[in-house]
Formats: structure tokens, C-alpha cells, sequence
């Protein structure tokens, strides 16, 4: 049973280090674009969070370069949130059957 809980230690580890990862991955993303119909006109927007409060800050007329780049971002963004739901469960899981009863 101690090689068994030995790889689960080690595994429970490089998971922990994928959260972090993630989370400073997720962290570096900076806001996304929001496209607003005011009136019968679109208007774009980057939306951040600054503290528990969302700003919008204008951005113009926005070419599609600067749309792909932001689409682009977004899709990442999704995509560590899925990996880093994915490790939570992950690292929930092994650390429960670090938890449970040996038998001999």
C-alpha cells in the first residue's frame, strides 16, 4: 500500500502545480471585448474586473485583427478554466483517497 500512496503524493503534487499554473495563466489574460448595441449602432468595449466591480472602457472602431486577437484570448480563457475545473476535481479526488483506510 506505501507505493500506492507514494504515486498518489506525487501526483496530488503535479496537480496542485497545475492549479497554480492555470490560475496564473487565467490571471494574465487581460479583459475581454464586449460588443454593446446602443441605439442601431455597435460600440466595443473591454470589460475587466478591477476588485469585485466590472469596467468597461471604449475602445473605438476595432479592426478584425484586433477582434481575432481578442476571440483568440477568449478560447484560451476558456479553455484553462476547463483544465483548471479538471485539476480541482482532480486534486479533490486523489487527496480523498489519500484519506481513506489502510488494511493490511
Amino acid at each position: 500500500m506505501g507505493v500506492i500512496k507514494g504515486v498518489l503524493k506525487e501526483e496530488l503534487k503535479n496537480s496542485l502545480d497545475m492549479v497554480k499554473r492555470y490560475q496564473e495563466e487565467i490571471i494574465k489574460i487581460k479583459g475581454c471585448l464586449i460588443r454593446k448595441k446602443i441605439g442601431k449602432r455597435y460600440y466595443f468595449y473591454i470589460a475587466k474586473r478591477q476588485g469585485k466591480k466590472i469596467k468597461f472602457i471604449y475602445k473605438g472602431p476595432i479592426s478584425a485583427e484586433i477582434k481575432r486577437a481578442y476571440l483568440k484570448q477568449r478560447k484560451m480563457l476558456d479553455k484553462y478554466k476547463e483544465l483548471l475545473l479538471k485539476s480541482k476535481n482532480q486534486v479533490k479526488f486523489i487527496k480523498r483517497a489519500l484519506r481513506g483506510k489502510e488494511t493490511v
